[in-house]
């Protein structure tokens, strides 16, 4: 397959697949005849560095194919972590750079870059890389980099769990600019869509029933979108239907979704089920949400240890939510951590008022109350590690894991 093929077949045709970042002209006109050598079309060469990339990427899609300057960069290693948090999924990264250093070779390719070419640039050294990248020499490197899979369950009805997942979801994807899918597993009675004010389809079911038909195109005419980073699938299925699946559909859709986005939220049904009990996992977070009641610190147990007793490495975040519903009624926070074993990260005020009348209106409450929207923020913060207390190191955040 050539390169313009390969790049062309794993993007939209209409969107910009290969992009380089190169500082000096002489670079720059070796790489805009390479592009013209192998005819890649939806291409784009542009003078700057990868601070440059960084900047851009963090507002735009991300290219499948994409090679970065690194000369003038003072902690490459660094930089290459940060512009693995604002590419998507399945993004190759050639680097480019004037050290020849057999170290820094090492770590970069460590890190996930398919590749690193010294300067001067040659015709030959870049059309080599990209034919690599596109034969899929450096392909266990690419797809080795998914997005954060982020779980969402209540410990009991009425919680607010999916208030949480969509409101996290349209957070992440409205203020922070990353793309989102929102996954809504409970096909009878799920509420995402409802919440959002967005149509359910048949296209989950359709795909929980028969895995080989799951692949990126039938996500892509699928998925509602609900701006141009926030895509929700959800079904809403008849109540006295049964929902017959495959056994691996859930398994191949996550899979897909977190090669293509650089969040899945899925919000999971209280009553778990068979497709949740995989999700939880393969989750690398999972957010448990509940009230202040002694029937909420029981499920809120049970699930921690359900989680991480087939996922060890999955963060768990406890978060009590509605508190102050019910103040005579309410078990006090340090009696419920106790009981527990753990702390509960964040604790979310009732705001009946405005957290309806979002709901009622098909709007996230995370924009329309404060303090809901405050605390979501924070809640983005602890699942993407900035300011928690124990910060994931640089391979592994540059893992989106």
């Amino acid at each position: 397959m050539s390169i313009q093929s390969e790049i062309m077949a794993r993007g939209k045709p209409d969107a910009v697949q290969f992009c380089a970042y190169v500082e000096d002209d002489e670079s720059r006109a070796v790489v805009e005849q390479v592009v013209r050598d192998l005819v890649i079309a939806h291409a784009n060469v542009v003078k700057g560095s990868i601070r440059t990339a960084i900047k851009a990427l963090g507002q735009r899609r991300s290219p499948k194919t994409l090679i970065v300057d690194v000369c003038k960069s003072e902690l490459p290693l660094s930089d290459i972590n940060e512009l693995a948090e604002v590419c998507e999924p399945g993004v190759s990264v050639i680097a480019i750079g004037d050290r020849n250093d057999v170290g820094l070779f090492r770590e970069l390719l460590n890190s996930g870059v398919s590749d690193y070419i010294v300067k001067p640039l040659t015709p030959t050294l870049v059309q080599r890389a990209l034919l690599a990248t596109a034969d899929g020499d450096s392909r266990s490197r690419q797809t080795t980099r998914l997005g954060r899979l982020v779980a969402t369950v209540g410990a009991r009805g009425g919680v607010g769990a999916t208030m949480i997942a969509t409101s996290v979801a349209w957070s992440i994807a409205n203020r922070r600019r990353r793309r989102v899918a929102l996954l809504d597993l409970d096909l009878q009675f799920g509420s995402v869509a409802l919440s959002l004010d967005l149509e359910p389809t048949h296209a989950l079911r359709e795909a929980l029933e028969n895995a080989s038909r799951i692949d990126g195109l039938y996500i892509e005419r699928s998925m509602v979108q609900h701006s141009d980073s926030l895509f929700v699938l959800s079904s809403e299925e008849e109540l006295i239907d049964e929902m017959p699946h495959d056994a691996e559909a859930v398994t191949t859709l996550i899979s897909e979704l977190r090669n293509k986005f650089h969040y899945v939220i899925v919000d999971l049904p209280k009553s778990l089920t068979r497709d949740s009990c995989q999700v939880l996992k393969d989750a690398t977070h999972l957010v448990v949400v509940t009230d202040l009641s002694l029937a909420g610190m029981r499920d809120t147990l049970r699930l921690v240890q359900l989680a991480l007793q087939g996922n060890a490495a999955c963060q768990v975040t406890i978060v009590a939510n509605r508190v102050g519903e019910f103040k005579e009624g309410e078990i006090a926070v340090a009696e419920f951590e106790k009981a527990i074993g753990r702390k509960v990260d964040l604790k979310i005020e009732f705001d009946a008022k405005n957290v309806a009348a979002a709901m009622n209106i098909g709007k996230p409450a995370s924009s329309h109350s404060k303090p809901v929207g405050q605390s979501i923020e924070h809640l983005i913060d602890i699942l993407s590690g900035v300011g928690a207390s124990q910060k994931p190191g640089w391979l592994a955040r540059l893992w989106n894991r």
